[in-house]
């Protein structure tokens, strides 16, 4: 983590699911509740989770599929210190999140819920739909540092070449070259303030 210090905050910006909003966890517990699955948010240890968890397609593109209409109302929370650590860099610098969620309008919702002291014109949401389109919507907008929680999408970002800064989660736990979080406080260690 000390590799990365004094990040400006106009040269970062971030991920949504996974890193600003808790959609696993909202996975893991409606899996639980609703359906009945046995499985713990420790053990979705790949980010493509079916690999690793026993549940059905159907159930799973359900959840997700609510996720991704309704992310306000089916309970998906942000991730702790996630809406102050933001609304701080909002005083700063304008935010940009770029999601690889197939369509912007829902999510863009769940971020001006929950960040409700930013105003609007602060909040920039790019979905690109895909993970492999998130390098060239960054350079676009010429940013240096990412937050992410996928693996494989930092190091499609190295190649950017944007820092790819990975947010700690059970899926990305293997070796890799990037710096590392586990909190937002860790995070906000690194800003130049």
């Amino acid at each position: 983590m000390a590799d990365i210090l004094n990040i400006r905050p106009d040269e970062i910006a971030f991920d949504v699911d996974g890193v600003v909003a808790d959609t696993f966890r909202y996975f893991v517990r409606t899996a639980q509740n609703q359906y009945g699955c046995s499985f713990d948010y420790e053990d979705i240890t790949e980010y493509d989770f079916r690999k690793v968890i026993d549940i059905e397609k159907a159930t799973s593109e359900a959840i997700i599929q609510r996720a991704l209409e309704d992310p306000i109302h089916c309970g998906i929370e942000p991730l702790p210190g996630a809406v102050s650590s933001l609304t701080r860099l909002a005083r700063k610098a304008p935010l940009l999140f770029v999601t690889a969620r197939p369509e912007p309008d829902a999510i863009l919702a769940w971020l001006l819920h929950y960040l409700e002291e930013v105003p609007e014109e602060k909040i920039r949401l790019e979905a690109t739909g895909t993970g492999e389109n998130k390098p060239a919507v960054l350079k676009t907008y010429n940013v240096a540092y990412f937050v992410e929680d996928c693996l494989e999408t930092g190091f499609l970002l190295k190649q950017a070449p944007v820092t790819p800064i990975i947010f700690e989660q059970p899926w990305n736990r293997k070796p890799h070259p990037f710096p590392t979080v586990s909190t937002w406080n860790q995070l906000c260690s690194m800003m130049a303030w």
